[in-house]
């Protein structure tokens, strides 16, 4: 065997061991990701209060499992959970007792790539909060790849007083339930 005969043989194990490497240590598996089942998700909105700052909304997303109205059994869903920067109100006797009042809705506008399907969900409004969350909000979007655009409209007392909108995307895998 020639020199030149061995080098080529030589690269030629080292490419493939290098490739075998590459896919057991999942070199090889992006193409093929899916995406997490969870994930957090931050965006900024202008204070409807002309004296307060704006502030940050911290939006968690999760894939679980929530009970449809007339329903009898748990449905997929993609559950909103989060809260904001705003100061908390002082603690005391009289906590309630301040400037600074906010009402708040989201809404989530979904596209689930694997199905096809596209929808709206709203969460019920709070109002009257010194330090709003996130309303409980479930979309039932089935299984699969779901894009989806959070708006999270904050208000002064309530959310249609000076709303003030928030918006966070992403994309979340939904899963089937282990029960």
């Amino acid at each position: 065997m020639g020199n030149h005969t061995m080098r080529r043989t030589f690269a030629t194990v080292l490419t493939a061991a290098g490739l075998g490497t590459a896919l057991a240590t999942g070199g090889g598996a992006v193409a093929n990701a899916q995406p997490p089942t969870s994930t957090g998700m931050s965006c900024a909105s202008a204070n409807p209060l002309f004296w307060a700052p704006s502030f940050t909304w911290n939006v968690r997303a999760d894939s679980g499992e929530s009970l449809r109205p007339g329903a009898d059994h748990l449905e997929p869903s993609l559950l909103l959970s989060g809260g904001n920067e705003l100061p908390a109100p002082p603690s005391g006797l009289l906590p309630s007792i301040g400037p600074n009042w906010y009402g708040n809705r989201v809404s989530v506008d979904w596209h689930n790539v694997t199905t096809g399907q596209t929808g709206h969900s709203e969460s019920e409004t709070t109002a009257w909060q010194q330090k709003p969350g996130i309303p409980i909000n479930r979309t039932w979007t089935g299984t699969g790849t779901v894009d989806f655009t959070v708006t999270i409209e904050t208000g002064a007392a309530w959310h249609f007083i000076n709303p003030q909108a928030a918006v966070c995307k992403g994309t979340i895998s939904i899963v089937p339930g282990r029960g």
